[in-house]
């Protein structure tokens, strides 16, 4: 596919002597120009020739991957994201980048392990944890939509139903407690773009043209998706600049929510993006008319509800997140001891407490807990001191905090049930993405903690103790114990493949006799064993492979060197039989391998001459290792006869 370039002026541009900055950031100016206008392709070959100015620049493979996104070129996309992390791997915008391809080629376990990488730089980047938000949600099937925040994100097929008639008695209700959307209702053209956007929804909102038309009418105002979202109930907040490129990250918490719980603080040495890298043009720009509605919000902003002890408490509470994000901890502590002071009926400041708490050592354990249990307890006395106080959504957060310290107690099936509790105040993605987290873990950490190599080694002997009796039965039993004590031990699976051996179970034994190999490759028992079970299958050519393979190993092995002359005898008899063994037969035609030479055209041709000029067809064999080769395994196998 054509990616949009000038090839000859890349080419032309690359090869230059030195690196020309000034050219480069003038070429990525005129990029921005074009992405603004949504001229993807001219913004292409702009950050093309940027790059090829100065390849050494991040920026400019971050913006290029950003247009061909929204060209839906997720491939190239990928590409430059992924240049764009090894040239600044500091840069938490790149993993955005890199994730987002990931996520639209349906690469999920890439694109969490890239977001999550952008976290440990960036842990409180919205974009980045809503982009980790879709990629997991995509992952275990919930409905998802565009993650890390970029504009070129195609609609989902069922986001029509959300634009349907308004009904505008129900909006003018609404707009009693919402000065912005009575606003908005009173604004005539903007009702009229409304009800153009409802009937293209009505109509049919799934196919490709109506999904286009919806998703243009809605870049080019972002208001008629607030106003859709205020009639389905959902809350309506004016996205300042910052938010814009978060793919409409948002909160439902009530008063002082946008800062309530601090995430988990950066580390200390952690580096910020350069002020001098100009952001990339995925961020779209907010238009006027939404800077005036802004500004006009602001004068007509309602009354603030909260006392001034309230505001003081605020105030503290934001101060000690601050610190908290600079781990000075002792600090945060202060602060959020004094918010608690002005307002003690307000679950937030106690639970971010906790957070800091959880930093400082696991001997803050059991004070978490307890005053977490203590908060529940109080949640409606709380809550007649002080409305919303401890709200539904609050009281989540303070069972999300209990669960992440069960978590880091292996208290895992505590932790499950808080996560379970927090989703009855409050169900959203981020505690059901925790949670499959959670349980993901909890059957890793029992696997791990279930490793023995000593009980092990005690199982293998009694499994030996056994097979030496012939009670091949309890045998496996014990190997079986063994291997789930120590899996990454090969021997254990060659025992257990003898005792399935003895069975009669060849293709079991065969599947731990490869588990054995990719553990030890050079364990020549393994071989032997291998070469045996293709044997009683009456596979005669893998198991002089199998045989061969150990030989190469260890050319004195006396049980390879057996079977291979029991395999050559076989198959020697065969040759001199005149009954055709069906179940041989079967096994062979059954064999990918037997299947790719008799499909080669150069083993066709062979075989038609052997019929028709058996003397030119030996010579030709002679002279041929490709040939020698595929007629020893056909004749192995039985499919040619040389009699």
């Amino acid at each position: 596919e054509d990616s949009g370039v000038d090839e000859e002026l890349y080419h032309e541009l690359l090869c230059s002597a030195d690196v020309d900055k000034a050219k480069a950031q003038e070429a990525k100016a005129k990029g921005n120009v074009a992405f603004s206008a949504k001229s993807y392709e001219e913004a292409i070959k702009h950050f093309t020739e940027a790059i090829a100015h100065d390849p050494t620049d991040h920026v400019f493979f971050s913006n290029r991957s950003a247009c061909l996104a929204s060209l839906e070129r997720y491939e190239q996309a990928l590409e430059d994201g992924a240049q764009c992390v090894k040239l600044k791997p500091d840069w938490p915008k790149g993993y955005t980048r890199k994730g987002l391809a990931e996520f639209f080629l349906e690469r999920y376990d890439d694109a969490a392990e890239t977001y999550k990488a952008g976290l440990k730089l960036a842990p409180e980047d919205a974009a980045i944890r809503e982009g980790l938000q879709k990629v997991m949600d995509a992952k275990y099937g919930l409905p998802r939509g565009p993650a890390g925040g970029s504009s070129a994100a195609p609609m989902d097929g069922g986001m029509g139903s959300l634009f349907t008639k308004v009904d505008r008695a129900k909006l003018a209700v609404l707009a009693l407690r919402n000065p912005k959307l009575m606003e908005y209702l009173s604004d005539e053209a903007l009702m009229k773009k409304v009800d153009m956007v409802a009937s293209i929804g009505s109509g049919g909102g799934g196919s490709d043209i109506s999904q286009r038309m919806l998703m243009q009418s809605i870049q080019e105002d972002p208001r008629i998706l607030e106003v859709f979202a205020a009639a389905s109930g959902m809350e309506v907040r004016l996205a300042d600049p910052d938010e814009a490129s978060s793919a409409g990250a948002g909160s439902r918490g009530s008063r002082g929510s946008a800062a309530e719980a601090p995430g988990r603080p950066p580390p200390a040495s952690s580096p910020a993006p350069s002020a001098s890298s100009s952001p990339p043009p995925g961020v779209p720009k907010v238009p006027l008319h939404r800077a005036a509605a802004a500004k006009a919000q602001e004068e007509k902003a309602p009354e603030d509800p909260r006392t001034p002890r309230q505001k003081e408490a605020d105030e503290l509470k934001n101060e000690g997140n601050q610190l908290y994000r600079k781990r000075k901890f002792d600090e945060a502590i202060g602060c959020y001891d004094k918010a608690i002071e002005k307002e003690p009926n307000d679950l937030t400041y106690y639970n971010n407490k906790c957070a800091v708490l959880v930093e400082l050592g696991d001997e803050n354990y059991p004070k978490v807990l307890k005053t977490c249990e203590d908060l529940l307890s109080r949640r409606y006395e709380i809550n007649s001191e002080n409305a919303g106080g401890a709200s539904f959504e609050k009281v989540a957060k303070v069972y999300c905090r209990m669960a992440s310290v069960y978590e880091k107690q292996h208290k895992f099936d505590e932790a499950i049930a808080m996560y379970h509790k927090s989703l009855t105040e409050d169900n959203n993605r981020q505690t059901r993405s925790s949670l499959r987290e959670l349980e993901r873990k909890k059957e890793k950490w029992e696997k791990e903690s279930y490793l023995d190599p000593v009980k092990a080694e005690e199982h293998r002997q009694k499994g030996n103790e056994h097979f030496k009796a012939n009670d091949f039965v309890k045998s496996k039993a014990e190997y079986d114990e063994a291997i789930r004590r120590n899996p990454r031990e090969a021997k254990l699976y060659s025992n257990r493949a003898a005792a399935l051996t003895k069975l009669l179970a060849y293709p079991d034994a065969l599947r731990d006799l490869e588990e054995c190999l990719k553990l030890d490759p050079t364990f020549v028992k393994a071989y032997s064993r291998k070469g045996a079970a293709h044997f009683f299958m009456k596979e005669y050519h893998k198991a002089l492979e199998s045989y061969e393979k150990g030989l190469a190993i260890d050319k004195a092995n006396e049980e390879c060197l057996r079977g291979r002359e029991q395999v050559l005898a076989k198959v020697a008899s065969t040759q001199g039989s005149d009954e055709v063994d069906e179940e041989q037969i079967r096994h062979a035609m059954a064999d990918p391998e037997i299947q790719r030479i008799l499909h080669d055209p150069q083993i066709q041709l062979f075989l038609r001459s052997m019929k028709e000029d058996p003397a030119e067809a030996q010579k030709a064999m002679k002279k041929e290792p490709k040939l020698q080769e595929a007629m020893s395994k056909l004749i192995a196998a039985g499919i040619v006869r040389t009699r």
